[in-house]
């Protein structure tokens, strides 16, 4: 059986975290405008998308003890 790292797993809730935030202020924009902003939705999942890499990049380097991914992608 197929089994996720722990930092993938801490990676994930990061994403959902970010996804469950993001959602309210979607839904509102919704319900103002009776329609899905297509462009609000790709900015939504964009930054998800890379709050999720910089989580996993951090916690990966954490693991292996490498100081450079440590830092994630903004590197500091």
């Amino acid at each position: 059986m197929f089994k996720l790292s722990e930092p993938f797993k801490e990676s994930l809730k990061e994403l959902l975290r970010v996804v469950m935030i993001a959602l309210v202020p979607n839904l509102i924009l919704y319900a103002e405008q009776g329609y899905f902003d297509v462009r609000a939705l790709a900015l939504t999942a964009a930054i998800a998308g890379l709050r999720f890499v910089d989580k996993l990049l951090h916690l990966e380097g954490k693991e292996s003890g490498n100081e450079n991914l440590e830092k994630g992608l903004t590197r500091f």
